[in-house]
């Protein structure tokens, strides 16, 4: 039972997704903000083009996602899918 434990529980975590990407907290983000300020809100990205100096980061999955676009760590575009 523990082994099947082990197994399923990442699986669990993965399908319950990021649960801070919410229209609520996409609706927060703000042209100028800085990249610390969204990754403090909706925490780590999940994919980034470049982790040292991100252009563009993606929070949460294929279906429900927020993207945000930066340039010199400032947030300059935003979009989203399934909230």
């Amino acid at each position: 039972m523990k082994k099947l434990l082990i197994v399923l529980l990442p699986l669990l975590l993965v399908a319950c997704g990021n649960p801070k990407v919410t229209r609520t907290n996409y609706n927060l983000l703000d042209v100028g903000m800085h990249y610390s300020e969204v990754k403090h809100m909706l925490g780590e990205p999940d994919w980034c083009d470049d982790f040292d100096r991100p252009n563009e980061c993606r929070w949460g999955s294929e279906d429900k996602y927020i993207e945000v676009n930066f340039a010199a760590r400032r947030v300059v575009n935003t979009s989203s899918a399934g909230l």
